[in-house]
């Protein structure tokens, strides 16, 4: 059922911690539930857009948290993770994402408890793409949405700065 999320996740391998990646593609290869929607209520398939302004990276302020974050959701049934990375990018943004990007992580999220909507703790297995912003005249964001540069941005997503020359080479 995951095979072709592993498949996807075997393309960076080369790039990832090698623990990592075995614990990834372990979860994958033996969870036999369907991890696209929200009908698992343990472990969950999302996806991130990575989407770099020069040398800026755009977030958005996550509605419960109250931090910023890269624009991300769940990946829905019937739907690839990048093809969710695009449709989180522009709801929430109101940008537009061009149908190529590269994968280029995956993480395991621990997603707390959510009061607001009664959904328990459960896991995320997001995968995050490097996408490039089309020129389409934007639409209503969703969520408060910023660009910010490596100094300014959450250290956990301060490696991803990296990739800012290798994506003008990809996309």
């Amino acid at each position: 059922m995951n095979e072709t999320l592993r498949d996807e996740l075997e393309t960076i391998k080369e790039n990832m911690n090698e623990e990592k990646y075995i614990e990834l593609d372990q979860l994958l290869a033996h969870f036999k539930g369907n991890l696209r929607g929200k009908s698992n209520p343990d472990v969950q398939l999302s996806a991130s857009a990575l989407v770099f302004e020069g040398d800026q990276l755009f977030f958005i302020e996550h509605p419960y948290q109250k931090e910023w974050l890269l624009p991300a959701g769940h990946v829905e049934l019937g739907e690839c993770p990048i093809e969710a990375a695009m449709r989180e990018f522009h709801e929430e943004t109101g940008f537009f994402a061009q149908k190529n990007g590269k994968l280029v992580d995956v993480n395991l999220i621990s997603i707390p408890y959510n009061q607001v909507k009664n959904e328990k703790a459960h896991t995320h297995i997001d995968f995050r793409y490097v996408l490039k912003r089309t020129n389409q005249k934007a639409q209503q964001a969703e969520l408060p949405v910023v660009l910010l540069r490596e100094a300014q941005a959450p250290e956990e997503f301060k490696k991803y700065y990296s990739l800012i020359e290798e994506g003008k080479k990809w996309l």
